[in-house]
């Protein structure tokens, strides 16, 4: 069972999961329990479907199940990143090209023609404003 890291950078820091919840965790943390359903999740969790629910209800288990995630994601960015390295280095162009955005030296050029804007009344006068909403 993994314990609950206790650290300033985890929003779950102050949450205690129960022993129930622990065992969700435990489970969606597994790569080999990510295409179950929330009934087989909660099988191998040896849980009911109520107390998936309940959980998730809780922003502090949602809070410490994000958390969790992201850490185990984090644990595996290196290998990725050398995957990576190592394409690139054999010549592959998109691996190449992600690494060189991610290190900020190289960014698509985009061109756009043509007026862009957010706003589709800028530039309208105010009485041209009103206009338009006495017309609706």
């Amino acid at each position: 069972m993994v314990q609950n890291k206790q650290n300033a950078t985890n929003p779950g820091n102050t949450y205690n999961p129960t022993k129930a919840e622990q065992a969700l965790l435990d489970t969606l943390l597994n790569p080999e329990n990510r295409m179950k359903s929330v009934t087989d999740v909660c099988k191998v969790a040896k849980i009911d479907r109520v107390t998936y629910y309940r959980a998730f209800a809780k922003s502090e288990f949602v809070a410490l199940y994000q958390w969790r995630s992201m850490d185990l994601i984090r644990q595996h960015v290196a290998p990725v990143i050398n995957a990576f390295i190592r394409e690139a280095q054999r010549g592959s162009f998109q691996h190449g090209k992600v690494l060189l955005e991610m290190a900020g030296v190289y960014t698509d050029k985009l061109e756009l023609s043509g007026q862009v804007t957010s706003n589709p009344f800028a530039g309208l006068t105010t009485e041209e404003l009103k206009k338009l909403i006495r017309d609706d």
